[in-house]
């Protein structure tokens, strides 16, 4: 990976990261403890794939909302040039030649991986505790996951210090 392609690709481990770290808490922490509630760790995990599935489809539809012509690889990568520029500012954003509401719904990135995250781990607490319903939010979640971290691949490919290639 080049230098100029850290900027998508730290920003989006961090998001994943901090994910992650956010649901270890609230499912481990003493005063909270979540998991020792399976009930309550399906409705996070059905919360978690609800917002995932909400930020991809406005993420989708918005180009056609907008009138736009860009493609999806395009899209992608500007969504997450918006989520590295939302995070770290200094990190550059073409501003000059792309619509305005690409980095307002690019700055919804985050809450895809935030939101699979919580499925995901909520979801697999409920099922080990025998909860058979948080199964199919698991899978959303899984799925949210993998698409926000094969898009952040492919936009941190695409990029040359904020730049779309």
């Amino acid at each position: 990976m080049l230098p100029g392609q850290m900027g998508v690709a730290r920003v989006s481990a961090m998001v994943l990261f901090g994910s992650g770290m956010i649901l270890v808490g609230v499912l481990f922490a003493p005063s909270v403890g979540l998991w020792r509630y399976p009930r309550a760790c399906t409705r996070v995990s059905i919360v978690g794939a609800v917002v995932a599935a909400i930020v991809l489809a406005v993420q989708v539809s918005a180009p056609a909302a907008f009138g736009s012509s860009l493609t999806w690889g395009d899209l992608s990568t500007n969504y997450f040039l918006a989520m590295a520029h939302f995070f770290q500012p200094a990190s550059a954003y073409p501003f000059s030649w792309l619509p305005a509401w690409a980095y307002r719904v690019g700055t919804l990135t985050p809450l895809i991986a935030a939101g699979g995250v919580a499925a995901f781990g909520a979801g697999y607490a409920a099922l080990r505790a025998g909860e058979r319903a948080a199964a199919l939010p698991m899978a959303v979640g899984l799925g949210a996951i993998v698409v926000f971290v094969t898009t952040a691949v492919f936009a941190a490919q695409q990029t040359w210090h904020g730049i779309p290639l």
